[in-house]
């Protein structure tokens, strides 16, 4: 648990800032800056995106240290493609269905089968990443904002993933109990439960378009 250890004290700086007054933010010393701030909060306020970022840091947390670095980069360099491509407009559509299909997949693969594949955890991890940076585009404005808001949606997305997947994989550590890990796994179960629900209202919204 070294990574979430050393990355304790920025976590607790990003939280106090985030915590200031919207009029402290908006007369800040770097102009522009209360966009990175909301950018760092559009993953945990958008629920498909924090659903998929539970189920892919749950699933990683079980199988915590191993495989962490790996899919850890695959999603972020996958994010950051996923900008790109939103960017240029190369939308396939309907991506907020198949990021929750990720997160139920991901889900049922920690309930049912917790040791995986690293061929799988980085398959899901790589789209997972795309999806997600293809949702975090603001709306429209100039270049500089827009910037400085995806900047702050990497961050809040990567740092979400780190920590949730950390916080899974400390307490298999700290607690070796068989219950723990029966208890993750009834986590994960739920979730996937939540991400269908939410799959066949989210498929429907779009199949009536």
């Amino acid at each position: 648990m070294s990574l979430p250890k050393r990355l304790a004290p920025a976590a607790f700086a990003l939280c106090s800032s985030l915590l200031l007054p919207r009029d402290t933010l908006a007369h800040s010393p770097i102009p522009g800056i209360e966009g990175f701030y909301i950018g760092i909060l559009h993953p945990l306020s958008t629920p498909s995106q924090l659903l998929a970022l539970l189920a892919v840091g749950v699933m990683l947390g079980l199988r915590w240290p191993k495989w962490f670095t790996v899919t850890w980069v695959t999603f972020a360099a996958a994010m950051l493609l996923g900008i790109g491509l939103e960017q240029f407009g190369m939308m396939p559509g309907g991506e907020e269905p198949m990021l929750l299909l990720v997160a139920v997949l991901a889900a049922m693969l920690s309930a049912l089968y917790p040791t995986g594949f690293l061929t799988t955890f980085v398959i899901l991890l790589g789209i997972c990443g795309i999806l997600i940076g293809i949702l975090s585009t603001p709306d429209e404005g100039s270049v500089r904002a827009t910037i400085i808001t995806l900047s702050g949606s990497f961050v809040g997305a990567n740092l979400a993933l780190i920590y949730m997947a950390g916080g899974v994989g400390w307490l298999r550590e700290r607690f070796a109990q068989q219950w723990v890990r029966i208890g993750l796994r009834i986590i994960a179960a739920w979730i996937a439960a939540i991400g269908i629900l939410m799959l066949g209202m989210a498929w429907r919204s779009f199949s009536t378009l």
